[in-house]
């Protein structure tokens, strides 16, 4: 099923067989929200138990906990997997994707990744991108069809790209019901390690410190409301994702903490020193700023 650049499916933007490996909340929801578009959806899982109740659900057509069988008549596989475990399917597939097959992934960070990308061969196609959306639950079972709606997708070029497989992932961004959006992989870690990687910290550190603080005074939760519910609720995302974001952007993640730090920094001085027209032109400038951008 996998056929070449010029097939008419593949001009029209929109591959006959899709594959997602992954089924968790990310790619169980894209197989949500593009039914219908593809011909075939297959799904690649490691657990058994999963495949089967996607299988069930109606979420994919078939299902496979190899990723070679799973694979192995795809003209678009979509990698929806934490980022150092893309970096190896990446690799597991340079032998074993079809010819002319078109790569993507849902990765947080993009750099490391186009690295893997560059190295496949020729006979492949590759375009890294990264849909800004997600949840702080995880697993088949939060999987949402509108979890893209509305959201920008950000996709970026490697050295296996070319201009049609780019507008396939395009195509497949807004299938979702996302707005496709092209950035340089550097680029897109400096900007999300602002926009997404540095609230995952601040809100691990929030926790850390509102539970330290805990231990002199365990009443500290029952007062907690819904600003500390709305600012910490990032704290509770899927461990092992996160790690693997931290530690493939880590200079831009902490350029951006140091950056906080700075404006906390700021904000304390303001504090101690009781400048009262200092700390309101300081708060109502962020308030401004939230308003305009939300």
């Amino acid at each position: 099923m996998s056929e070449s650049p010029t097939t008419n499916h593949v001009s029209a933007n929109r591959p006959l067989t899709l594959c997602i490996v992954g089924l968790g909340l990310m790619g169980a929801s894209l197989a949500l929200a593009v039914r219908g578009r593809y011909q075939h959806i297959a799904g690649v899982t490691r657990r058994e138990e999963v495949a089967r109740e996607a299988l069930a659900r109606g979420i994919v057509d078939s299902a496979s906990t190899s990723l070679q069988q799973g694979v192995a008549q795809a003209d678009l596989i979509v990698l929806a997997t934490p980022v150092r475990t893309i970096i190896d399917q990446l690799h597991a597939l340079a032998g074993s994707a079809p010819d002319n097959a078109i790569i993507t992934d849902l990765g947080s960070t993009k750099s490391e990744i186009i690295q893997a990308m560059n190295q496949l061969p020729p006979r492949l196609r590759a375009v890294g991108s990264h849909p800004m959306c997600g949840k702080e639950v995880t697993g088949l079972d939060a999987a949402d069809a509108d979890l893209y709606r509305g959201k920008t997708w950000i996709v970026t070029r490697s050295a296996r790209s070319d201009d049609a497989a780019l507008t396939v992932v395009q195509t497949l961004a807004e299938d979702a019901g996302a707005v496709p959006l092209e950035l340089e992989p550097a680029q897109h870690d400096m900007l999300v390690a602002f926009a997404s990687h540095l609230p995952y910290a601040l809100a691990v550190a929030l926790v850390t410190t509102a539970d330290q603080a805990s231990l002199n005074d365990p009443a500290l939760w029952r007062v907690t409301a819904s600003g500390f519910r709305d600012t910490s609720r990032v704290a509770a995302s899927d461990v092992t994702m996160m790690l693997d974001i931290l530690m493939t952007n880590a200079p831009a993640v902490t350029g951006a903490i140091r950056d906080f730090q700075f404006a906390l920094d700021q904000l304390t001085a303001l504090i101690e020193r009781k400048d009262e027209a200092g700390l309101r032109a300081y708060l109502a400038a962020a308030a401004q700023t939230r308003k305009a951008h939300f």
